[in-house]
């Protein structure tokens, strides 16, 4: 009888032994699973949604005469790397782009020989440059003139000229950076006038395509007295003005097709001529541009592109090359 009384009992122990260590295991799993359920991860935030060059540009004048000023921002591994301003001028007589930017120009711009300045521009503009990388775009001052007062082009000798709105293209740069908005521009000459035209890309952060647009702004040559054209060689003289909207801007005002509509109707109207434009299939230059832009937008961008190739595309009539070179320069600054 004792033996048995033994036996159970240490049967009794190791059942409460194999129950007690039961219950740890379980505890240890739930431990790892409440720790596994916990834990956290971290994702990396950018400040600017894509790397690559994210230009702002202005469109004015410098004496009369069609200028575009610029200021690109180049992101790499999401930090700002380098700033570079630049600006295109004109013929003051037949508002002709010049060939080349004041940078491009060099010391030929011949701000020194001629202005009697204490360094060319192209100078300047590149200490304006290296003083926003080292210490931010706002923290350029000026004086009740306007003009650029600390930043310095070496040890001797600061930046004298005039800030020029490029401030104010750095801050807009920047912004479009973090937004994930370029653009890229071309000027060119339309029947004697000067015009710009730009793509806007709009990317997230995956590089993906937001949104895309194509605009022009165009300009008047008024003859204010003598011959007929600016190409003239006489002493006439001609006064220059940018529109006051682009292409996009005046859709359908703009009357790519007005003069066919008016000659069929004795009261034209823009609402008739929107009804007009439907049924006779044909399109306004901003419906035409947005075809384009909204193809690419649906189907993604290649390396190339012409409008002639796509078969969708085929109601768009308007001279699409200059488009497609701007196109190809927006996409090219977020590769």
């Amino acid at each position: 009888m004792k033996k048995l009384l033994m036996v159970l009992l240490v049967a009794f122990l190791m059942l409460g032994f194999v129950a007690c260590n039961g219950d740890d295991t379980t505890t240890a799993e739930a431990t790892t699973t409440t720790e596994a359920t916990t834990t956290t991860t971290t994702e990396e935030v950018r400040e600017f949604v894509v790397d690559g060059e994210f230009t702002a540009f202005e469109i004015g004048a410098h004496y009369g005469a069609p200028m575009i000023t610029s200021v690109t921002v180049t992101i790499v591994n999401d930090e700002i790397v380098s700033y570079y301003i630049d600006a295109l001028q004109s013929d003051g007589d037949t508002f002709e782009w010049n060939a080349e930017t004041k940078k491009e120009l060099g010391d030929d711009y011949n701000m020194v020989e001629y202005g009697g300045a204490v360094a060319e521009w192209y100078v300047q503009a590149e200490a304006i440059e290296a003083h926003w990388l080292e210490n931010g775009y706002d923290s350029v001052e000026v004086n009740e003139d306007n003009v650029i007062t600390n930043v310095a082009i070496d040890a001797e000798t600061d930046v004298t000229i005039k800030d020029g709105g490029y401030t104010a293209l750095a801050a807009e740069a920047v912004q479009q950076a973090k937004d994930g908005i370029t653009k890229a521009y071309q000027t060119s000459m339309s029947y004697g006038k000067p015009q710009v035209t730009w793509a806007t890309l709009e990317m997230n952060e995956d590089g993906e395509i937001e949104s895309l647009e194509i605009d022009v702004l165009q300009s008047t040559v008024t003859q204010t007295a003598g011959a007929d054209t600016p190409e003239d060689d006489t002493d006439d003289t001609f006064e220059f003005a940018w529109n006051e909207n682009s292409k996009q801007e005046l859709g359908y005002e703009y009357k790519m097709h007005w003069g066919a509509y008016s000659a069929t109707d004795d009261t034209p109207t823009i609402a008739e001529y929107e009804t007009w434009l439907d049924d006779n299939e044909k399109l306004e230059w901003f419906e035409q541009a947005d075809m384009i832009t909204d193809y690419i937008v649906e189907n993604g961008w290649t390396t190339s592109f012409a409008v002639e190739g796509v078969d969708s595309l085929s109601s768009v009539s308007v001279t699409t090359s200059a488009y497609e070179e701007v196109l190809s320069a927006v996409f090219a600054k977020v590769e």
